[in-house]
């Protein structure tokens, strides 16, 4: 039995289909489908019942997932206690990022871990919030930046900084929304953030316990398109302050007040377990040096 079976096995259970836990695990489909048929035989036991929807764990194959999770842990821990007998720190760290990278500062993370710690190799990806907290608690990634509050027990968390969120309009409506109150507002178009964005909560803060709701909108999912959108005249939306800033300057956007100052706390997130990890503490306290104030 392999340790990369085993991984292949917990990547089909977690994703319940072959191609996804293929491009999960960088492998082709057909040897996704050999490790899985190798484990059967050697096991002796079926792992999976194979449906039209996808693969779905037997009773067996539930218990034995436990297990294959312990063992790959193991295994990743025994290779971080071996990385902090090392005199220099190797391997490869992939953080997510939930913003654009100015903001998050990955040019200053990048450099200053490059300085400190010359063998590790960083790997950024872009997520979203929900999904990042998700994959840092089922160890998926080794850390990320989240909007969202920490909810898992499993997920330790820095809190770096409450940021500022605004209510903005497209530069050509400045007489119009000016001195408008909420109602009217929300009767206007908006560019709304996804179901599952941290700023829809903020949104929702605005408009709790008014019973204004907003009917005319186009969704959107990323803060680049969020932008674009509102500067094109599209409609109303929220942006971190810094942004909204930013394009007030620019002259593509005009704030909208709105009352209490409305805001978003941003954290860095990496798994409760890997705490003294010697990579992970590496990393962290780069990143408490970046964000002062950062608790």
């Amino acid at each position: 039995m392999e340790l990369y079976q085993l991984k292949t096995f917990v990547a089909v259970a977690e994703e319940g289909n072959l191609t996804k836990a293929a491009e999960r695990i960088y492998a082709s489909q057909p040897a996704v489908s050999g490790h899985i048929k190798a484990l059967e035989e050697e096991l002796g036991l079926p792992l999976f019942v194979r449906t039209p929807r996808g693969m779905r764990l037997t009773e067996v194959g539930k218990g034995l997932k436990l297990k294959a999770d312990s063992v790959l842990l193991a295994a990743e821990d025994m290779a971080n206690l071996a990385a902090g007998y090392r005199e220099e720190l190797t391997g490869s760290l992939t953080i997510a990022l939930n913003t654009d990278t100015s903001f998050l500062r990955v040019a200053e993370l990048s450099a200053a871990m490059a300085d400190a710690h010359p063998k590790l190799r960083l790997k950024f990806l872009q997520g979203s919030s929900g999904g990042i907290l998700r994959d840092v608690r089922d160890r998926r990634l080794d850390a990320g930046f989240s909007f969202f509050d920490n909810r898992y027990a499993e997920v330790a968390h820095i809190h770096l900084k409450e940021i500022p969120v605004c209510v903005v309009a497209p530069a050509a409506w400045s007489a119009r929304v000016q001195g408008m109150p909420l109602d009217g507002l929300a009767a206007l178009p908006w560019v709304r953030p996804d179901e599952e964005c941290p700023f829809m909560m903020v949104l929702d803060g605005v408009f709790e316990g008014s019973g204004i709701s907003i009917t005319d909108y186009i969704e959107a999912d990323s803060e680049d398109v969020i932008r674009e959108l509102v500067a094109s005249g599209k409609g109303v939306s929220l942006l971190k302050k810094s942004d909204a800033d930013a394009m007030v300057r620019e002259g593509t956007a005009v704030i909208c007040e709105t009352g209490p100052m409305l805001s978003l706390n941003i954290s860095f997130v990496y798994p409760r377990s890997r705490e003294n990890d010697p990579i992970i503490r590496a990393l962290t306290d780069v990143v408490r040096s970046l964000w002062p104030g950062a608790c």
